[in-house]
């Protein structure tokens, strides 16, 4: 009997956003994206992606020029709008942990929104892998994907730097392990099941 232990496979979710200036205290999340992927808990191998989510959200303050510049999110784009925090929560339930490039910046403006991430796990995939031993100058997401020929179609917008990173994490050489076993193991989070999974 399998009965009380930890499955093989879990459930993550990759999270990224857009706010209308630098400055936690005072600046807003005006976009958010969140993506659910299965991956295995002993090798870190991704295995599939299972849900999406992006939203817009209209702040209660304005958006700096120098965000505007990056994300090009007017004050337009964005008036009415409102995120879904019940499908969010709902996703993050199913998690066992949350990946974001630049963790430090994403972390501290979304658990003031919403205070359900506060109990999970953050991994940083910008800090959390050594790019500079593999050879990359960059750690920005979109130097990364371009090194790594990943496609980012929509970059400096949630929805699509959150497929961006899931794809850089979804990387493998040949015969190597995805970019994402290392960020588990530099967590901690790899080998956990190992000794004691479904079979």
């Amino acid at each position: 009997m399998n009965k009380g232990r930890v499955s093989k496979y879990g459930v993550a979710a990759v999270v990224d956003i857009e706010t209308t200036g630098l400055c936690v205290g005072t600046d807003e999340v005006i976009e958010l994206a969140l993506v659910l992927f299965r991956y295995d808990r002993c090798n870190g191998r991704i295995e599939e992606k299972m849900d999406a989510y992006s939203g817009l959200r209209e702040p209660n303050c304005p958006i700096s020029h120098g965000a505007y510049e990056v994300h090009h999110i007017s004050p337009g784009v964005v008036r009415g709008r409102r995120l879904n925090y019940s499908r969010i929560r709902a996703m993050l339930r199913k998690a066992d942990f949350v990946v974001a490039h630049n963790a430090v910046f994403d972390r501290g403006f979304v658990e003031r929104l919403i205070p359900s991430f506060r109990t999970k796990t953050w991994l940083c995939s910008m800090r959390g892998i050594n790019w500079e031993a593999k050879g990359f100058v960059s750690r920005s997401l979109q130097s990364l994907a371009a090194a790594h020929q990943v496609k980012s179609l929509r970059p400096h917008r949630a929805g699509g730097d959150t497929d961006t990173l899931l794809a850089l994490l979804s990387y493998r050489r040949r015969y190597r392990r995805m970019r994402l076993y290392e960020l588990l193991r530099n967590g901690g989070l790899i080998g956990k099941a190992s000794k004691e999974r479904d079979t």
